[in-house]
């Protein structure tokens, strides 16, 4: 039962992984920016989550984290981000890493480089027993709300009509704004919308990892190695690219142990060296 519960605590560690990964993924898409800052958000939704979930309770912090990280998303695309549109995507790598950083320095000086624990809400803090099979109920709970998170922007993507604008606008940007669409709109609007994501994201996990600064930098990685597995503005190919590194990441602690956090970089660079745009994009990074 062992092997059972790692696949299925792989599921869930890859759909919160996909999660991050599609709001990364649609801001490189939309803005051609990497943003490193997109780990920030991440933690920005777990720390106001913590902090909202003491005073409101866990159903409306919920609601309500989210829509404080898509502020500072908002923040983030006016004061650092818009700077690089068009240029160069490693600028827009450099200034949002320096961005991340400075952030990241600054929830250590208002909340303290101590790690904070969050109890999941009591209707799924208990085990789920099906015969000698035992997994957390929160952990299934986290699942079900990153696949709804995914499925949602799917659905919004495929059968919306800005939805089909925006996603038009993952493969040539220029070309919607030269056929009348504003283009300056619609990269806020994703931008707040990636960073609403990866804020609620970082609200599922938080019970699961604890709360701590450096939080995002540990998911900022994985989500990129992802999006470029799964190819640039693909939500299938980010979705199955989450799925095999979480299921290759919990396996592989029976396998190879200690240097089990080596394994995405080697499927990123397998799946790269075959597929240069991913498993499912069109577009290569640097296009």
């Amino acid at each position: 039962m062992l092997e059972l519960s790692l696949f299925v605590n792989g599921i869930v560690l890859g759909l919160v992984y996909a999660a991050v990964a599609l709001g990364f993924s649609l801001v490189l898409g939309v803005s051609g920016v990497i943003n490193f800052a997109h780990g920030i958000t991440f933690t920005f939704g777990a720390y106001f989550y913590w902090v909202l979930y003491q005073k409101i309770g866990w159903l409306p912090a919920m609601f309500v984290a989210p829509l404080g990280v898509a502020v500072i998303g908002l923040l983030v695309e006016r004061l650092v981000v818009r700077r690089v549109y068009g240029q160069d995507p490693l600028f827009g790598l450099l200034i949002t890493l320096g961005f991340a950083m400075a952030m990241e320095e600054l929830i250590r000086i208002i909340f303290g480089p101590a790690t904070y624990s969050i109890v999941a809400p009591a209707f799924v803090n208990s085990p789920l027993i099906i015969g000698n099979f035992l997994f957390p109920k929160y952990r299934i709970f986290i699942a079900a709300i990153a696949a709804l998170m995914i499925a949602a922007v799917w659905l919004f993507e495929e059968k919306s009509k800005y939805g089909a604008v925006v996603k038009a606008g993952m493969f040539n940007s220029e070309m919607v704004g030269a056929l009348g669409h504003n283009l300056f709109r619609m990269r806020v609007f994703i931008m707040v919308l990636g960073s609403a994501i990866a804020g609620l994201a970082g609200i599922l996990a938080a019970p699961m990892w604890s709360v701590k600064p450096s939080m995002g930098h540990l998911i900022l990685m994985p989500s990129f190695i992802i999006t470029l597995m799964g190819g640039l503005g693909s939500i299938p190919g980010t979705l199955v690219g989450g799925l095999l590194v979480g299921v290759c990441l919990s396996m592989g602690t029976l396998v190879v142990g200690r240097f089990v956090d080596i394994i995405p970089f080697i499927l990123m660079a397998v799946i790269i060296y075959f597929w240069p745009r991913g498993l499912m994009g069109q577009q290569n990074i640097l296009e």
